[in-house]
């Protein structure tokens, strides 16, 4: 992991966390690959810990585009979710 003392790295941090969580949480999940929205909601936990706080999976699938499937693996998914983490 990369560490700095820019005033963003915390949240940068916390991002990295949020994506480290979501590879181990499928790390073993035979879920793969995820071919639409309504797939990416029923493989969700009810509530993620993201940077922002609890937030339910329906939140997160706002987020992702239709261009963003096929998700293929874990870390795929966590990479697609985290782009829509905001820095603050």
């Amino acid at each position: 992991m990369i560490t700095t003392n820019h005033p963003l790295g915390e949240a940068l941090k916390d991002i990295e966390n949020f994506k480290l969580a979501l590879a181990d949480y499928f790390k073993d999940k035979e879920v793969f690959p995820i071919k639409n929205k309504v797939e990416l909601g029923s493989a969700l936990p009810c509530g993620i810990s993201m940077p922002c706080g609890e937030i339910e999976a329906g939140e997160l699938v706002k987020f992702v585009n239709d261009s963003d499937f096929p998700i293929k693996n874990s870390e795929d998914l966590a990479v697609k979710l985290s782009k829509s983490c905001s820095i603050k």
